[in-house]
């Protein structure tokens, strides 16, 4: 044991590009993780837990020692790495399993994951920790893949059921020697009560001659469950992610895939009225929601709330469709309101969590322009004569190593080195901007909020952000560096994190021009409580760097606002085209089509967001399709819509470099709240 422990302290630990670090709070400490969740990650997706050995930590595991992300990636689901205290497991006692429980539960509320389908996996003494959670919380978990790892005293399998187990292990291991494995899963396949007699395979995967892999399964364990060993010939003190051999996170996401703690709960097919819808009647509300299997209406409970009131629902059910309706007699003020359905119970045994979904109670009147109001702009340029190539007021900087050591810059450094701000040439995609480099540290962060004097302050409601990026040089493109973007609470815990956001464009390295070819984000976020926040920047490239600016933060428009708004501003501008349309014109073919296309959505309601924004996508494409030389409108179209971008084309559909003066504009505005790119078509006078 002492030469274990030695052995791993002295290991050298290689620190890649990092990862940003998230902060959880378990049993009043706070703890530490990364989290990965693919761009479009479905809900009831699974959950991966991978811990990291002694002495190492959770971005060493997410980047250098494991390939979880790619498989995350191709399989869709969210794997999370958490980091050990002081780069140590708790291998005896309940710390690190209530950590475990707290990521679990994150997870959940987060992405919405399936907590029948949540798996645990760990290196070295992350494998040890694994064993550990088997023998404590095999109940939470499905199944088991410890790697290089195992309880280095009496071996112990004292699961609550029986667990599934993919053991992976390198037949030179010198740190925990190949020999303690067996013992090991003889427990266990005791435990289990799994035939004493293997199945092996040589090579494995089966028909690759070349491969240098044995595989080894005890099976027809109780529940079906079975102990499985994959041997690498030769490999030594490390997760084996060598394709000349099987590799541990293919293999352990297609080993633990194959298991669930449950029948899979039934899944929510279509909710009418759907969710986001608005305008909907404040009594005598009816919600039906389909799932993919026959339920029962037996223990749901189902309520609508919001800040204004709320109510319990009426629940019956009918084969497939679940039936919500409001009490007889109740009404309910206008306002946002949640609906949550919970325990509805499908014909194969699964139950639902939570089911949520928002609605808009009350008619909304909407106007001429989006209403939004703008809560963060900053004019960091105003302050280029102070800073210089420094950090703002109200801004702090700070690069970080791996190891505690830390370069801190406050508000107003000016001409710093490292993360700090650039200025470039007006007139392109935005004119200063921060660069984002942790240059020779693992981290860097800038954030705002930190100061007395220059604070964030939220209230509860939607947020629109919206900010551009563009890559500082070629190295950093070809590597698609990416950066995170996040809104925390004053003691850095994350409300909203927008991470791994790649860029395009290439300044290379040069701040004498004007930004062009950037690229444009949009996202929203929900405040709950009314507080001060922090708002900021972190990338984890080494010397790769990124350019932000343009930072602008909104409250969000309404659902009302974005579609029935935006449908009726869209109406309002077809109408006055075809008005503008000279008669000689009236018998084009795209004018008819722009007539139609006004009668038949003439007096056109909705409480559907989808149908609305169907129906402006086509009337904005009638409009598209009428020439603008046959009217002699200047401008039409809806101020406020927030495009992502501007560009101008004259009537051939040749792009134009800029708008110039002595020019007819017509507007062709997609709705609001898409990363769409707003098209001006102008004609000369």
């Amino acid at each position: 044991m002492k030469r274990f422990l030695l052995t791993l302290i002295m290991a050298v630990v290689v620190t890649a590009s990092a990862m940003a670090l998230e902060n959880i709070t378990v049993n009043g400490a706070v703890r530490t993780m990364i989290v990965h969740a693919p761009k479009d990650i479905a809900e009831n997706a699974a959950l991966v837990i991978a811990c990291h050995g002694a002495n190492q930590d959770a971005n060493f595991h997410s980047t250098q020692n494991s390939a979880w992300i790619e498989v995350a990636d191709r399989e869709k689901f969210v794997v999370v790495f958490p980091n050990g205290e002081n780069h140590f497991w708790d291998i005896s006692g309940n710390k690190d399993i209530d950590f475990v429980l707290a990521i679990i539960k994150e997870m959940e509320s987060r992405y919405g994951i399936n907590t029948n389908r949540v798996y645990m996996t760990g290196f070295s003494m992350g494998g040890m920790f694994t064993y550990h959670c088997a023998n404590r919380i095999a109940d939470r978990i499905a199944a088991f893949v410890p790697v290089s790892g195992y309880p280095m005293g009496e071996k112990v399998a004292a699961s609550s059921r029986p667990v599934p187990i993919l053991h992976c292990h390198g037949t030179g291991d010198d740190v925990c020697v190949f020999s303690g494995v067996q013992p090991t899963l003889d427990a266990w396949i005791k435990r289990n009560g799994c035939s004493t007699t293997p199945k092996t395979m040589r090579p494995y995967p089966a028909g690759n001659p070349n491969v240098n892999t044995t595989r080894t399964d005890w099976l027809d364990g109780e529940n079906g469950v079975e102990v499985s060993l994959l041997a690498f010939d030769g490999k030594g003190h490390w997760q084996c992610e060598d394709k000349a051999f099987a590799r541990v996170s293919d293999e352990g996401w297609a080993f633990m895939k194959r298991w669930s703690l449950g029948p899979d709960a039934p899944k929510v097919v279509e909710i009418d009225p759907e969710n986001g819808s608005f305008d909907l009647p404040q009594s005598g509300l009816e919600i039906n929601v389909k799932f993919n299997e026959n339920i029962s209406a037996e223990g749901v409970t189902a309520s609508i709330s919001g800040s204004a009131g709320s109510c319990e629902l009426g629940v019956t059910a009918s084969a497939d469709i679940l039936t919500l309706t409001m009490p007889s007699g109740v009404t309910l003020p206008k306002g946002a309101y949640t609906l949550t359905v919970s325990n509805v119970k499908g014909e194969n045994g699964g139950v639902t969590g939570k089911i949520a979904c928002s609605y808009i109670i009350g008619i909304e009147e909407v106007g001429e322009q989006l209403a939004i109001k703008t809560v963060f702009e900053p004019d960091m340029r105003a302050e280029q004569g102070m800073v210089g190539e420094g950090i703002p007021t109200g801004w702090y900087r700070v690069n970080s190593r791996a190891n505690g050591e830390k370069d801190e810059k406050g508000s107003g450094s000016s001409n710093t080195g490292g993360a700090r701000m650039k200025y470039f040439l007006d007139g392109g995609d935005f004119s200063e901007g921060f660069y984002l480099s942790a240059r020779d540290y693992d981290k860097c962060e800038i954030t705002y909020g930190k100061y007395d004097g220059y604070r964030l302050h939220l209230t509860p409601g939607k947020y629109t952000v919206q900010f551009n990026s563009i890559f500082w040089n070629k190295g950093s493109m070809d590597g698609n560096v990416t950066f995170d973007f996040a809104v925390s609470d004053l003691a850095g815990s994350p409300v909203a994190r927008f991470g791994s956001l790649s860029s395009t464009g290439n300044l290379d390295e040069n701040s004498g021009q004007t930004i062009t070819g950037s690229k444009t984000h949009i996202y929203e976020f929900t405040i709950e409580e009314e507080s001060d926040y922090l708002v900021g920047y972190t990338m984890s490239s080494g010397w790769a760097a990124v350019i932000v600016g343009g930072l602008k933060i909104t409250t969000s428009a309404s659902a009302a606002d974005k579609y029935k708004g935006g449908f009726l501003r869209a109406m309002a501008s077809a109408r006055t085209l075809y008005d503008s349309v000279d008669e000689k014109y009236l018998g084009d073919a795209t004018v008819v089509t722009l007539r139609n296309v006004i009668d038949k959505y003439d007096g056109f309601t909705s409480t559907s967001p989808s149908k609305y924004e169907a129906a402006t996508d086509e009337v904005l494409a009638a409009i598209a399709g009428v020439d603008p030389s046959m009217s002699g409108i200047d401008s039409i179209g809806a101020d406020g819509e927030m495009p992502v971008s501007v560009e101008y084309y004259d009537v051939a559909g040749r792009r134009l470099p800029q708008l110039t003066k002595g020019v007819n504009i017509v507007l062709y505005r997609y709705p609001s709240g898409r990363a769409v790119t707003e098209k001006r078509i102008v004609t000369q006078n």
